[in-house]
């Protein structure tokens, strides 16, 4: 996620960019960029919260979580959140155990991260003058999470922070 105003110049830096990421995204003029990366983590970190919540009351209520899943997976809630990066160990060990909630939420996008970001959306949103209830109520979670020593565990790792864990 990029952005420039001379388009020059982005060609002229996107090698440098290929050794980053396998995609960048000309997102508009300066600012943008990160204006962009920040809204799809607000809408990322509410999309995985949702993900924990679901997961969680499946199991509670005796639903195999592999099987919950793979029906979100093939239905109208399907996410990155579920599909790439599940959140439940189970799901990760059926699917290879190579995401970070198969290792004990190791390795990943950090609790401690999301939050930063999260932080500087709402601030964004704020002088903006938008309503962020959604973003509002993750950056809460997630500084629960954090300040319960999760900070440095994969955001996927709220699965176990809801469960009291």
């Amino acid at each position: 996620m990029v952005g420039c105003e001379d388009k020059q110049a982005l060609e002229k830096t996107q090698p440098h960019f290929d050794c980053i990421g396998g995609k960048t995204i000309d997102c508009g003029g300066p600012g943008a960029g990160s204006v962009t990366k920040l809204c799809n983590n607000l809408a990322l970190a509410a999309q995985m919260i949702g993900i924990c919540e679901a997961l969680n009351l499946g199991d509670s209520l005796g639903v195999d979580p592999v099987v919950l899943a793979n029906v979100i997976n093939s239905s109208t809630a399907k996410c990155w959140s579920c599909e790439a990066n599940n959140p439940h160990p189970d799901v990760a060990m059926a699917k290879g155990g190579k995401t970070p909630s198969a290792k004990d939420y190791e390795g990943g996008f950090g609790t401690g991260l999301m939050l930063k970001d999260l932080s500087l959306a709402l601030s964004a949103g704020s002088e903006a003058g938008v309503s962020l209830p959604l973003g509002s109520t993750s950056k809460e979670l997630y500084k629960l999470a954090n300040a319960h020593g999760l900070g440095s565990k994969d955001f996927g790792v709220m699965l176990q922070f809801l469960r009291g864990k």
